[in-house]
């Protein structure tokens, strides 16, 4: 194999490496794989139940859906609540989105598991 040829093929693997990285955008993180992905919030809201955690394909953020609690646009029905990756208001680790969401799936969703009951609705002393 002469020394142009193994320059090409190093070109070649160099080229698809760049082209691979820069296709996998903003949307690749780990985190992402443990919660389902839809196209936009308002199929999330659409075809989700209250609790479930979600996220969009080119989003860095989760979201849980919920429900409004108050005002004329988002009083009535359900809302996406967004996690911000670093955000200290709400905190966005994985965790606390957790956490969350089976607060929202106790308050709102069809929830009879005892053990989220006992440890996440109003009053509950196990959190």
């Amino acid at each position: 194999m002469s020394l142009s040829n193994s320059v090409k093929k190093l070109e070649a693997i160099q080229s698809f490496l760049k082209e691979d990285k820069e296709s996998r955008g903003k949307g690749s993180k780990a985190k992402k794989s443990q919660v389902k992905t839809f196209d936009t919030i308002g199929h999330a809201l659409s075809q989700g139940h209250y609790g479930q955690m979600f996220t969009t394909k080119f989003a860095d953020r989760l979201y849980v859906v919920s429900k409004g609690k108050w005002g004329r646009k988002s009083g009535r029905g359900k809302i996406a609540k967004g996690f911000t990756p670093g955000s200290a208001t709400p905190p966005a680790n994985f965790k606390s989105i957790k956490k969350f969401a089976a607060r929202t799936l106790v308050r709102h969703g069809k929830s009879t598991s005892k053990t989220l009951k006992d440890k996440y609705a109003p009053g509950a002393k196990g959190k």
